[in-house]
């Protein structure tokens, strides 16, 4: 009880400290705070077992791990320590394996032999991300599901119970979403941890503080911090039924796409939408590997004069998100009170950090085709359709000409690249 209330304590003092500076996406821990989760890591990440842990298949288990792996020979039996070492032995191990072609399937073979509660899915094809959630999800049995990417794992041997006595035990209503904190750092080559930082703090006051239906869905992605913390699929425990109830408002014919780019994006808009109440609390639990070299958004918004410097590889993420955003504002177009929500989703897509590539993409006429149908918006006021049109015409104007986006499109060069 203790440690909890110094941990919120430390959490308030490190919010008021990140409101006042000019970085907000993290802030650095200090080396106490970051002491036992560092050690939780190290424990694991040496293929170390907690004395007592079961390895036995429980038929109803509390909370199933959906663990999405496509070649991570590399990271398997890491990831997985994390999670056997935690105190919540009551789980499900739900590892899909995307069509990998390396090691990662053995690996993963030789690991249920070892530990009965993993479950193995394997994909005849590459599938993608948000497939492999939603589909382990669905054919998981646990009662709350949360999602842990390859690279990374949980920090923290209390975080699933902590998680799952909250959404069960505390309340007098069970929680659809149970929503933790995340640091992260980055590993040298010797398995050597950096400084670790947490992302997306959260306003203290809100911890423990149940939020309902209808002011989550439109207001969490707004960063407003009486709403959550973040838009991270990877920090949550759900509800198993909100996932299923996710999908398909998302719609299968999108979550069946082999969608590479901003999944997360879709499928935490869709649970936010679906659950029915959330609560954040200040614990830590999930532990990000961030190296931005790696990262999945490398190289997607880079240009080279008027062109993409990877074609064939941006123009495949940005229709994606194009995708993403078009079904978004699909689902919300009858909604009248989602109007912020709405120009906040089309300011994020045309900030100066993602124009310039977008411009130059063959996706750039779906993009306009976007602005273009919110100017349409039938709830849209006077005030706002000024906006819109405002920003508009800036947009037909941005640093290329319709001739020269054409005449790329057209070429030989362009054709090559972007099949």
């Amino acid at each position: 009880m203790f440690f909890h209330q110094l941990i919120t304590v430390i959490i308030f003092i490190l919010f008021i400290l990140q409101i006042t500076s000019n970085d907000r996406s993290y802030i650095l821990m200090s080396e106490e705070m970051e002491r036992p989760f560092k050690q939780y890591l190290t424990f694991s990440f040496s293929n170390k077992l907690n004395p007592g842990t079961t390895l036995q298949k429980v038929e109803n288990p509390k909370v199933s791990i959906i663990i999405p792996m496509y070649n991570e020979e590399k990271n398997a039996l890491k990831v997985i320590r994390t999670i056997q070492n935690q105190k919540l032995q009551e789980i499900e191990i739900v590892c899909v394996n995307d069509h990998s072609n390396d090691n990662t399937l053995k690996i993963l073979e030789t690991l249920k032999k070892e530990d009965s509660r993993i479950k193995i899915i394997t994909n005849k094809k590459n599938r993608g991300v948000i497939y492999n959630r939603i589909y382990g999800a669905i054919k998981s049995k646990g009662e709350y599901v949360t999602f842990i990417d390859a690279d990374d794992g949980l920090c923290n041997r209390d975080i699933l119970s902590i998680a799952y006595d909250k959404a069960t035990k505390e309340f007098n209503e069970k929680i659809d979403i149970i929503h933790y904190q995340t640091c992260g750092c980055l590993v040298d080559e010797n398995g050597v941890m950096d400084k670790m930082a947490i992302f997306n703090t959260f306003n203290p006051n809100t911890f423990n503080q149940i939020i309902r239906a209808p002011y989550i869905g439109d207001n969490y992605f707004q960063g407003k911090k009486d709403v959550t913390g973040s838009g991270f699929v990877f920090d949550k425990i759900y509800s198993r039924q909100l996932i299923i109830r996710a999908a398909n408002y998302i719609g299968p014919d999108l979550w069946n796409q082999n969608l590479v780019y901003v999944d997360d994006l879709l499928l935490c808009f869709a649970a936010m939408k679906k659950a029915n109440n959330i609560v954040s609390i200040p614990d830590i639990g999930y532990w990000h590997y961030f190296d931005k070299k790696s990262s999945v958004t490398v190289g997607v918004w880079e240009t080279e004069g008027k062109r993409l410097k990877n074609p064939k590889k941006s123009n495949k993420k940005i229709g994606d998100y194009m995708l993403i955003m078009e079904r978004i504002l699909k689902l919300t177009e009858e909604e009248p009170q989602s109007g912020e929500f709405r120009e906040f989703i089309i300011k994020a897509i045309s900030s100066d950090e993602y124009l310039p590539a977008i411009a130059r993409s063959v996706h750039f006429e779906k993009y306009l085709f976007l602005i273009e149908k919110e100017f349409k918006w039938k709830y849209n006021t006077s005030e706002r359709k000024k906006m819109i049109k405002k920003f508009f015409k800036y947009l037909l104007n941005f640093e290329i000409t319709p001739k020269e986006r054409f005449d790329y499109i057209l070429s030989k060069d362009s054709k090559k690249n972007y099949k």
